[in-house]
């Protein structure tokens, strides 16, 4: 039988484990955020035709996200 102390132990290494893998998962995301901006500028740089389609884009999201 495990001691009281043995337990509280494996608790409170359970709980920095999961606010460390929650910390990872909001990493993951703003990584892949910053990446579909770098993607869409070199999407601009690349053809012109197609920034004003891009820049419409984020306008649009920004506008729902601000209202």
């Amino acid at each position: 039988m495990e001691s009281n102390e043995t337990i509280e132990k494996t608790k409170i290494t359970l709980s920095i484990s999961e606010s460390k893998r929650k910390r990872q998962k909001g990493v993951t995301t703003v990584e892949y955020a910053i990446m579909l901006v770098l993607i869409a500028i070199a999407v601009m740089i690349a053809s012109p035709n197609l920034s004003s389609s891009v820049s419409g884009v984020f306008s649009n999201i920004s506008s729902l996200l601000a209202g």
